[in-house]
């Protein structure tokens, strides 16, 4: 029995079929990072934007679609695609660009039956969330992914986050007006967190309703200042059963209409500094947080009615 709602269950759900998504490189900064707001970044964030660095950005967006679609079909049984634009900031463009470039994935392909951008909550506004929602004229799913982190302004400021939870709210209300869905993002184990800090973050996820959720692991990974604090003894990570605890009791907290997009995003796997136990066990970790739930005989959205 499977504890919460996965997103590979959604999408079987909504199309009958097996459906992956194709992360896409469109070259994408970031006002954290080209001088904007900073320079430096976010503590967590690499040069590549924390990527899975499957393509060159050099390399034009349809080549990216029609290169990584036949792979997907063998190798994962895929039968259509959500064209993902992942790394940095995909919103940080003037609209007119930006049609091009989410344009050119999804027209690239008839496979391609979905589109899902992550932006920053600063970078959105009412007329580049008009033209996202735009494409629900052709397909059936449509999903801005917002990178909200934490609720708690103190720990953004301690990750350079250079925005606030306002700025989520803001955002996520915007984009809710629309026929699209948002999926947040949130981290697990940043520096100076507690665990309550953390399902306080859960609690306001309850109370807006949010439709869909990435859960983070902090993941240290080279050449960013969190690896230097790790190294300075400046951050701790969380150990495995601590973080398997924390993410039960997050899940018993989100709705059950909930979907859950992974349990243990993180970075390029090669480039992870800590925690050194992860080395690459997402699909490890997934099943020991369905058994910790089992053991406990939870679920997705138990204590879903006792957080107001």
């Amino acid at each position: 029995m499977k504890r919460y709602l996965t997103y590979n269950d959604f999408l079987k759900f909504l199309f009958g079929i097996r459906v992956y998504k194709i992360g896409i490189e469109a070259g994408f900064t970031c006002p954290n990072r080209d001088g904007t707001k900073d320079s430096a970044g976010c503590i967590y964030c690499d040069p590549f934007g924390s990527s899975s660095r499957i393509h060159e950005k050099t390399k034009p967006i349809s080549s990216q679609v029609l290169e990584n679609i036949p792979v997907r079909k063998t190798r994962y049984k895929a039968k259509k695609f959500i064209a993902y634009f992942q790394s940095f900031t995909n919103t940080y463009k003037p609209v007119e660009e930006l049609k091009k470039i989410y344009d050119e994935a999804i027209f690239s392909h008839p496979d391609i039956v979905g589109i899902s951008v992550s932006t920053r909550p600063d970078c959105i506004d009412e007329e580049k969330i008009k033209l996202i929602a735009s494409y629900r004229k052709y397909l059936p799913y449509v999903c801005i992914e917002l990178g909200m982190q934490t609720i708690h302004n103190n720990t953004l400021d301690i990750i350079n986050r250079k925005e606030s939870h306002e700025d989520f709210l803001k955002a996520y209300n915007m984009i809710r007006n629309y026929n699209i869905s948002v999926c947040a993002h949130v981290m697990i184990g940043l520096p100076n967190e507690t665990k309550e800090m953390m399902l306080k973050t859960a609690k306001l996820l309850k109370t807006i309703n949010i439709p869909e959720v990435k859960i983070h692991m902090t993941i240290a990974l080279k050449n960013t200042k969190l690896a230097q604090m790790f190294k300075n003894g400046n951050w701790k990570p969380l150990e495995l059963q601590q973080y398997i605890e924390i993410v039960s009791d997050f899940l018993e907290i989100l709705p059950k209409t909930c979907i859950i997009h992974r349990t243990s995003g993180s970075g390029y796997p090669k480039d992870i500094i800590a925690p050194i136990w992860f080395d690459g066990k997402r699909f490890e970790i997934m099943n020991l947080i369905n058994k910790e739930l089992e053991t406990r005989n939870s679920f997705q959205g138990k204590y879903f009615d006792n957080f107001i």
